[in-house]
């Protein structure tokens, strides 16, 4: 029997390094997703991540028809590597693709706004898979985004400021989505073996230097 590609590459990671994988991975959830549209600052779109990585939040999807994002190591830390980002190129119109993407995968859009019938984090449902999407720090998420809600999400401001920097908001709101879903039983919540599997793989090949050509080499040797 033909070995699979984890079993060529996994020889080439440290044991240390793949109980860590193991151990984030039980942690991983796709319950709670992240939309970020059009962030102008890429840097703030690189802090978002790392909190989505900190908090166990496996996908980013990322629409940047207006503002690019260019990878920042020195703010995410590297932490987009371990991320599933979905990001929308080749699309006509971006934002229309990614709603019709998580719709069809049966997200529910949790969009953040000063809506006045808006959720508080610590009170949105999280009985279907939540799909938090987080716009531009000039004007917020598109009309398009807006109509096509499913919840209005804010968090309750007590000074004199008006809004928040994404990156702070993203992780204030996250932090109290994570801490309900947790309690949750973790098979609601957790990622399910064959997702294990595949993640762990791209994990491995991104940790093996020349990983492709390791596995050309095998691949042809059997």
């Amino acid at each position: 029997m033909s070995k699979s590609q984890f079993e060529i590459l996994s020889p080439f990671v440290s044991e240390a390094r793949l109980a860590t994988f193991n151990r984030s991975l039980n942690r991983r959830t796709r319950k709670i997703s992240v939309v970020l549209e059009n962030v102008y600052q890429s840097r703030n779109a690189s802090a978002v991540m790392r909190t989505c990585d900190a908090m166990g939040i496996q996908d980013v999807h990322l629409i940047e028809n207006i503002n690019p994002w260019v990878f920042n190591r020195g703010v995410s830390k590297g932490t987009p590597t371990w991320l599933t980002l979905r990001r929308y190129h080749s699309e006509s119109n971006p934002t229309e693709a990614c709603i019709k993407t998580l719709k069809q995968a049966g997200y529910k859009l949790a969009v953040t706004s000063p809506h006045v019938d808006g959720f508080e984090p610590k009170d949105l449902p999280l009985d279907d898979p939540i799909a938090l999407v987080m716009g531009t720090e000039f004007e917020g998420v598109s009309d398009a985004f807006l109509d096509a809600a499913d919840y209005h999400v804010q968090i309750p401001m007590m000074g004199m400021a008006e809004s928040l920097n994404i990156s702070v908001a993203a992780g204030m709101i996250l932090h109290r989505l994570i801490e309900n879903l947790h309690s949750q039983p973790p098979d609601q919540w957790q990622l399910n073996d064959e997702e294990k599997a595949a993640i762990m793989l791209e994990w491995t090949k991104k940790s093996v230097r020349h990983s492709n050509k390791i596995l050309r080499h095998f691949e042809s040797a059997e």
